[in-house]
């Protein structure tokens, strides 16, 4: 199976389904983090905002995760001999760990952070998720390198 889809249309088919998970999942999280940072939506509480765009977020999540095995099965030497794969999964360790407890406290409601305490994880998170998706287009780039 996994060469069937190296080799055929099903790869970029799956791929682009990955980067449209991706995209739905960094951008509501990017969305909570600007709120977080006082920049727009500011006369929706965070909590509420966090709530509205979970089924959104949790969407995107498992897209990525369902997608992201396949793609790795696909060409496991590929993707463990290629750096940026390597520190793309790193990042999305750190970035899932601080959205799944930093960030979550920075926005569940009836816990107050203080409002830079917010900012913190707002922008620790948006470092860290931009970081996973420009790891994530820098893997075609090594593979140009390496091979």
């Amino acid at each position: 199976m996994a060469e069937f889809i190296k080799q055929s249309w099903l790869f970029p088919v799956i791929q682009s389904i990955h980067i449209l998970g991706l995209t739905v999942l960094v951008g509501t999280i990017g969305l909570m983090d600007f709120r977080l940072l006082g920049i727009g939506m500011r006369r929706q509480a965070p909590g509420d905002l966090a709530s509205g765009l979970a089924p959104w977020t949790s969407g995107g999540l498992l897209t990525v995760f369902a997608t992201g095995p396949l793609l790795f099965g696909s060409d496991l030497a590929r993707y463990l001999h290629n750096p940026a794969f390597v520190l793309k999964m790193g990042l999305l360790a750190a970035a899932l760990a601080a959205h799944f407890t930093l960030h979550r406290s920075a926005v569940r409601d009836g816990v107050m952070l203080k409002p830079a305490m917010q900012k913190v994880a707002a922008v620790v998170s948006l470092v860290l998720w931009s970081s996973v998706v420009l790891a994530g287009r820098a893997i075609a780039d090594f593979d140009i390198r390496v091979s």
